[in-house]
């Protein structure tokens, strides 16, 4: 039997409901390795601010918290949350590799300059991940925080 036109319609206008309503859920979250990283990402906070993006922020270091870290990324995943994950490390910058091998949202590492090589070697950590382990990294200089920013909100405007 054939649906009636109102009965389309109907469908058609909580498919579109739930469109929105995905939408707006959409967010960018920063996952910092420390605490000591906040102060380097301002300018993206401020992007964020700015440009009006859902933004969260959290600290799990891939060293010293690994069990909360994958215990917060399998509750993202239940909970099916929709977001571009920034992973904020610098030195060995394991944050990055660890979390895109825990979730499906995407990553995108960002290097902090810091320690002897002042984040080379977290740009060539985030860089070289092998195969199969798809995270993307922005580049290693003062504007570092807001390619990141917008990088992730161009990700985000792509649902739209």
């Amino acid at each position: 039997m054939p649906l009636k036109h109102s009965r389309v319609r109907e469908i058609c206008l909580l498919a579109k409901a739930a469109h929105a309503r995905m939408l707006t859920s959409m967010k960018v979250i920063t996952i910092y390795g420390s605490k000591s990283d906040l102060p380097f990402m301002e300018p993206a906070r401020t992007y964020f601010s700015e440009n009006n993006v859902e933004h969260e922020e959290v600290i799990y270091s891939a060293h010293r918290d690994l069990p909360a870290l994958i215990e917060y990324l399998k509750g993202l995943e239940e909970s099916g949350t929709k977001a571009v994950l920034l992973c904020v490390a610098g030195l060995s910058a394991a944050l990055p590799g660890v979390v895109v091998m825990n979730t499906e949202l995407p990553v995108i590492g960002v290097p902090v300059p810091c320690g002897p090589l002042n984040g080379v070697d977290a740009l060539l950590a985030i860089s070289q991940l092998p195969g199969g382990v798809p995270a993307t990294t922005v580049g290693l200089h003062k504007k570092t925080p807001i390619n990141a920013a917008m990088a992730a909100h161009r990700i985000i405007n792509l649902a739209k």
